[in-house]
């Protein structure tokens, strides 16, 4: 084995046994099943909730100072994804953006931004304050989402547009009876253990 793939199992493993441990214990709410993945950075942690069977790629930047960044089940998120639920005050006179004070902000400049049940988030994507993306949506990867995303669809571009249905009707109706099934069968299962 190659000097790489030793340091490279090493960093991992230290990185698995105390720093994601730490991590997902100081976030206001984690999920079971939850990866986040190296390199990233979550400011503060208390405001960002995260639900079951969640996976953060590397290189994830979420800042969220006043306002909460939930991401529910089932969520997959590729790497190098932001998610900035703030912005800053620019309509005070006499005064550069960068001296206006955490205090002179409106309550309109910090929203929530909810990522709900199965969405995907591809590479790269930037999501800005109060958007909420839609159950199973998916964002193409490069997209900057200012915008709410409909459940089951895909958008993508800058600023992200919508580019299709992920089904048709009648699919979607079957993929959500599917889903429910699964959900329901999974809960039997674990009744029976």
């Amino acid at each position: 084995m190659s000097v790489y793939r030793i340091t490279l199992f090493l960093k991992k493993s230290f990185y698995k046994l105390f720093i994601e441990n730490g991590l997902k214990g100081a976030f206001g709410q984690c999920g079971k099943h939850v990866k986040v993945a190296r390199d990233s950075e979550f400011f503060p942690e208390k405001n960002i909730y995260i639900g079951n069977n969640v996976s953060i790629g590397p290189y994830a930047l979420f800042w969220s100072l006043h306002a909460k960044i939930q991401i529910e089940d089932n969520v997959l998120i590729g790497p190098r994804v932001t998610i900035v639920t703030g912005d800053h005050r620019s309509d005070i006179i006499g005064k550069h953006i960068i001296d206006v004070g955490e205090n002179e902000k409106k309550q309109e400049n910090d929203q929530d931004v909810i990522i709900e049940n199965g969405a995907w988030i591809g590479a790269n994507v930037t999501i800005l304050k109060g958007v909420r993306i839609g159950t199973d949506a998916i964002i193409a990867a490069g997209s900057v989402v200012t915008k709410n995303v409909d459940p089951y669809s895909v958008f993508g571009g800058v600023p992200a547009k919508k580019i299709k249905d992920r089904f048709s009707k009648n699919d979607q109706l079957r993929h959500i009876i599917m889903l429910n099934e699964n959900t329901e069968n999974s809960k039997k299962d674990k009744k029976e253990l």
